[in-house]
């Protein structure tokens, strides 16, 4: 019998710890080569990054990473943790805005949480299960397609950090 790895060990957290911090990393360098100013990690987790966008109110940005929205076509929002019967993901986060990066990170949908949050309930959007052996997530699939009714939102494409530096680089010599 095939035995799968269990998920919630402290080794596969920090592997997928750091995968995210990269995650993070290129949603603030979209947010910086807009002019914000940037902090990740901060407000002891309970937001991935505070932006201060030029002129405009600050914001507090939580980062997923849906590895397999890309090859899918289908968003994962987790919404309850199973174990502890209480929400979690989109549902609990105190951040005002979500973004969610798809499949390798070059793609990211960024929107008003909640506005996400009406979108997902009012939506009769398939409800699953994370399929892991220790999983303790339940989430709705939303269909790529359908997100193009949802208010608020914005597609956007991430950069990576030689992205970033060129373009840095290429401001400083004009």
């Amino acid at each position: 019998m095939l035995v799968m790895p269990l998920h919630n060990t402290p080794e596969c957290f920090a592997a997928q710890l750091r995968e995210g911090h990269y995650n993070e990393l290129r949603v603030a360098l979209f947010f910086m080569l807009r002019g914000s100013l940037v902090r990740i990690g901060f407000c002891d987790g309970r937001y991935d990054i505070q932006v201060q966008p030029p002129d405009k109110p600050e914001l507090h940005v939580e980062v997923k990473w849906d590895k397999r929205a890309g090859e899918t076509g289908n968003l994962y929002f987790e919404v309850e943790n199973t174990r502890q019967r209480c929400p979690s993901g989109v549902m609990s986060t105190s951040a005002g805005w979500w973004c969610h990066v798809l499949g390798d990170g070059e793609e990211a949908l960024l929107v008003e949480v909640e506005a996400l949050r009406v979108f997902l309930v009012s939506g009769g959007f398939r409800s699953v299960h994370t399929q892991a052996e220790d999983s303790n997530s339940r989430g709705l699939l939303v269909p790529r397609a359908r997100l193009a009714a949802l208010a608020r939102s914005l597609w956007v494409r991430l950069p990576t950090v030689e992205d970033f530096f060129g373009e840095v680089f290429r401001g400083a010599a004009e």
